[in-house]
């Protein structure tokens, strides 16, 4: 994407009137207007940010607990089974999973198969017009997957499998997210950029703490419904303010060419784009540990993905009520936050001071620390006896949350700077091939755990800490071999 409204003078962009002064007042100096700018954008963002992403998780825990609610009148249509007795029956927690795990496959299949072109209409027609088309998508999404639930029984409920058909209107969350970093990024100095995306970072952390907690104060007070309502209402909001980000700066043709515009020409360029292609990837499988980094980054988000599963597992697990399992993803996200502002910022310092590392090798050893972490928190989550040693493995399975952006550092380290587009790329592109898988994978496992002895029933955390097993043995690997990159020719 191109950088953004505010070149690097300060001088206001044409695209931004809502940032234009009145004719009758002298206008202010250029750094004071750049940086005005630049903090409006950067709060427009995490407003943005805030907004959205609490009304989605607002949504999520009541529409779970919706969705289980008219499985089990379903269920007990015409048998006298109590209610109680309905939310204990495995083949409805069996039933609930599936529905996630499609849903999930779904929701992440145009976010795979979109992203790319959604961010190249980006730079050709300004930000602001994809941000609003990605965040209509999931808002219609939304809306259909409310109305469902609405009209059960009159319908199916496993028409909600519709909802996410809407999302290829703008490319789901991953463009909107993406816009908004480069939005962000596009007013920021070279050394404010990695500050910026840890904001955007934490700000969706701190949204997802707010809007759980939030649904699960709704949840007790005014019920299910009415907390899908209110979290609507914020996303409607979000789409709404959309329309106030700067549009950005529009990507200009070429000049035309005389040239170029002849078939022949064309040809040529597919060719010349094709056999660049062809030498990226001859290039990716002459570097050493390149494939098996790939197939780390692959089982490390499937593993982390099981925190999908916690709002199911915990009720069947501990007889809880969704609203109290809340209190397990709330945890996690503070886990997360503590640790990205805190513990990896402190942990790098330690590290490059006290240990005789080089940045690659310090990357590998933090690397190795969060999937111990996730491994061992994952275990303690499938072995829990009670809502004690629950806690305190969502806690210590929280705190490996750097794993994914180190793996992705160790990465695109591998590769000479003029590669870093590629790999950046390619990395993104597995770990959403493992995001996409996860929904199904982890659904099977839950429906297949239910039926299992007790000691077994957390099979999906013993899944992911395999997963994580997986990811410790490549970097253990890599750190025993030395690093190997051949020049491209």
């Amino acid at each position: 994407m191109m950088r953004g409204s505010c070149n690097q003078q300060g001088e206001e962009d044409v695209q931004t009137p809502f940032l234009q002064i009145s004719g009758t007042q002298d206008p202010p100096s250029v750094s004071v207007q750049g940086l005005r700018f630049k903090w409006l954008v950067w709060g427009l963002v995490g407003v943005l940010e805030l907004t959205f992403e609490t009304g989605l998780a607002m949504r999520t825990t009541p529409l779970i607990a919706s969705y289980k609610e008219h499985l089990c009148a379903k269920a007990s249509r015409g048998v006298d089974l109590p209610i109680i007795s309905c939310q204990r029956d495995h083949s409805i927690a069996s039933e609930l999973a599936l529905i996630l795990g499609v849903f999930q496959l779904l929701e992440c299949l145009p976010m795979l198969l979109l992203s790319g072109i959604y961010g190249n209409m980006a730079d050709k027609y300004g930000r602001r017009p994809i941000l609003f088309l990605s965040y209509l998508g999931l808002v219609l999404s939304s809306m259909w997957t409310t109305g469902v639930v609405w009209l059960v029984p009159r319908m199916p409920l496993k028409l909600v499998w519709i909802g996410p058909v809407f999302t290829l209107i703008g490319g789901g969350a991953s463009v909107s997210l993406a816009i908004l970093m480069t939005s962000a990024a596009a007013v920021a100095p070279p050394t404010q950029r990695v500050s910026v995306f840890s904001f955007i970072h934490g700000t969706a952390l701190v949204a997802a703490i707010l809007g759980f907690g939030l649904s699960s104060a709704t949840m007790s007070s005014l019920g299910n419904y009415a907390a899908q309502l209110v979290g609507l209402a914020l996303m409607s909001l979000a789409l709404c303010l959309s329309r106030l980000l700067p549009t950005g700066e529009i990507a200009q043709p070429l000049a035309s060419d005389p040239e170029l515009d002849s078939a022949s020409e064309y040809t040529n360029i597919l060719v010349s784009s094709r056999h660049a292609v062809i030498r990226s990837y001859n290039y990716l499988l002459q570097i050493r540990n390149a494939i098996p980094l790939l197939i780390a980054g692959f089982f490390a988000t499937l593993g982390q993905r099981v925190q999908i599963l916690i709002l199911l597992y915990m009720p069947e697990q501990f007889s809880i009520s969704f609203s109290e399992a809340n209190t397990f993803i709330i945890l996690d996200h503070v886990s997360n936050l503590l640790v990205l502002f805190i513990g990896l910022p402190l942990a790098n310092v330690l590290i490059l001071r006290w240990g005789n590392f080089n940045s690659r090798h310090k990357d590998i050893a933090l690397a190795l620390i969060c999937s111990a972490l996730s491994l061992v928190g994952a275990l303690l989550l499938s072995f829990a006896p009670n809502m004690t040693a629950a806690f305190f493995g969502i806690i210590v399975f929280g705190t490996g949350i750097g794993l994914s952006s180190l793996l992705r550092s160790i990465f695109v380290g591998l590769f000479p700077p003029q590669r870093a587009a590629f790999a950046t790329t390619l990395i993104s592109t597995i770990k959403s091939v493992g995001g996409t898988l996860s929904g199904p994978v982890y659904s099977y496992v839950f429906a297949l755990s239910l039926d299992l002895d007790r000691v077994l029933q957390g099979l999906p955390f013993i899944v992911s800490a395999a997963c994580f097993l997986i990811v410790a043995s490549v970097l253990i690997t890599m750190a025993k071999t030395p690093r190997v990159r051949r020049d491209i020719l």
